[in-house]
């Protein structure tokens, strides 16, 4: 699982994807591999101690590579090592494979600590490889491949050592065993040239079935094989040949790629004097119709300005009223509503009000009768939702000795900033 999520993250930050997963050419491939072997059952060949011996190994391979991510391989493999006993272990085995935690008395054989086994087995392989430098762009030389792989292993141990009993050296063959195993692989690769490759790997590899060193199962019961070397591989191919055709390829495809990017400058130049030209053209329509609007606003606020200013200047009917009468008369209505419509359409224009009355009556009663007839109108604009200090330029003159009687009981109003 954790191989998958590693393989699945790389190609999420794949920048060519489809270059990756292409076939190769001279796709198959063979190689031979040597190094070094160990081994871990009840016996280990690394322990305490360190590296107790260094065991060999080797084989050969051959595999499909089917991208530059994915291949598989098969091959055969030969080795040879030893084991020993780790401290923790104190026990006794006989020859024949009897053990005991001391010596059985009327039986030879081997104190654990003074036993080795040796052990030589030979496995085939198939495993498949991922690649996990192929999706590096540029990258055709260098590989870091981790290999999951499944096995048939068959091992023979040899039990070596002096006897408990009599003292003596001796060795004894134990029954060869067979085993599936499963494991993986890591390796790192240069490519030499077109057909050769070398690297390093190492591996490790869990057998099923008894213990490969045939010691009974005590302490520690593992049952590994692992191993590390070097290999040298070889495509299979004249890829001298398919390289200069893949180079001729590639110059004619530069050539055309070079004809094609020409025509595209070309075709994009072209493209952008078009743009510009239409940007000028719109650059200048907006111009046109950004004075044309400049113009027309500035006409209609001078027609504006021009009918509040006649607005300003028309004079207002004069509200007349009965003989001690306050109370605005219907028929003056509709010329205080055209003042009224004047003062909602311009908020700047005020209203100054003047109240008078006729020679008749006292003079205080005259006085007191000019304001409430002033009061009368100023009220009829609040009432009709113009704001009180909007008409609130109010003076109540009383008598007008120069008007006629009638003519003297009247409001006059007048526009004001």
């Amino acid at each position: 699982m954790s191989l998958l999520l590693l393989l699945f993250a790389v190609a999420a930050r794949a920048q060519d994807t489809t270059a990756v997963m292409a076939p190769v050419d001279d796709p198959w491939y063979v190689g031979i591999g040597v190094g070094t072997s160990f081994g871990q059952g009840t016996f280990w060949s690394i322990t305490d101690k360190g590296v107790r011996s260094w065991g060999i190994q080797g084989g050969v391979f051959g595999g499909y590579k089917f991208n530059r991510l994915i291949s598989t391989e098969v091959g055969f493999q030969y080795g040879s090592q030893s084991q020993y006993n780790m401290p923790c272990c104190p026990y006794w085995v006989s020859t024949n494979g009897e053990w005991a935690a001391t010596q059985v008395i009327d039986k030879d054989g081997w104190y654990f600590n003074d036993l080795q086994v040796a052990t030589q087995w030979y496995r085939l392989v198939a495993q498949a490889n991922f690649n996990l430098l192929s999706f590096i762009p540029g990258n055709s030389r260098w590989s870091l491949e981790v290999s999951p792989q499944i096995a048939l292993v068959n091992t023979r141990s040899t039990w070596k050592g002096n006897l408990s009993k009599s003292g003596a050296y001796h060795e004894e063959a134990q029954p060869s065993n067979w085993h599936f195993g499963g494991g993986g692989q890591l390796s790192a690769g240069y490519a030499i040239g077109d057909n050769w490759k070398v690297g390093i790997y190492g591996g490790l590899a869990a057998l099923t079935g008894k213990r490969f060193d045939m010691i009974p199962n005590k302490d520690h019961e593992t049952n590994l094989i692992w191993d590390a070397g070097v290999k040298l591989s070889f495509r299979i191919g004249n890829t001298r040949k398919k390289k200069a055709e893949e180079r001729a390829a590639a110059e004619l495809a530069a050539q055309e790629a070079a004809r094609q990017q020409a025509e595209q400058e070309r075709l994009a130049a072209e493209k952008k004097r078009q743009e510009e030209q239409a940007a000028r053209e719109k650059a200048e329509a907006e111009r046109l119709a950004r004075e044309k609007a400049e113009k027309e606003a500035a006409e209609q606020a001078a027609r504006e300005n021009a009918e509040k200013e006649a607005a300003f200047k028309t004079p207002i009917a004069n509200v007349y009223f009965g003989s001690g009468a306050t109370r605005v008369e219907a028929v003056y209505e509709p010329s205080l509503e055209e003042v009224l419509t004047t003062m909602q359409k311009y908020p700047d224009f005020r209203l100054r009000i003047y109240g008078y009355s006729s020679k008749s009556g006292g003079k205080a009663y005259n006085q007191k009768l000019s304001v409430r007839r002033m009061e009368a109108v100023q009220k009829w604009f609040i009432d009709h939702g113009i704001e009180a200090d909007r008409v609130s330029d109010v003076k109540a003159c009383g008598v007008d000795p120069e008007a006629p009687e009638e003519g003297g009981r009247r409001v006059e109003l007048k526009f004001v900033k």
